[in-house]
């Protein structure tokens, strides 16, 4: 079983927080076929479409909504845990 990355979950929120792949891969200094990837092996590591693309907007879908909840509580936790070990150095 493959691991979910910080870095994908990071991309999936930035999309869903800013509407677009484009906006996303701005946001995060990548381009834009890395944010691509990046959500092409979260589907594929999930089994299901995670964004909804309409037009010129993109939002979470069901499942996607529930993993970008989870993203956000992983992702937090993370630059907690990073803070903490900051100051012990």
């Amino acid at each position: 079983m493959r691991e979910l990355s910080l870095d994908r979950l990071r991309t999936l929120v930035a999309i869903a927080d800013l509407g677009s792949f484009a906006a996303a891969a701005r946001e995060l200094h990548l381009a834009p076929p890395t944010v691509s990837l990046h959500i092409s092996e979260l589907e594929e590591r999930i089994g299901a479409p995670l964004l909804l693309r309409q037009r010129s907007q993109v939002r979470p879908s069901g499942i996607g909504a529930t993993l970008v909840a989870r993203a956000r509580q992983l992702l937090a936790a993370a630059d907690q845990a990073l803070e903490e070990v900051g100051r012990q150095v």
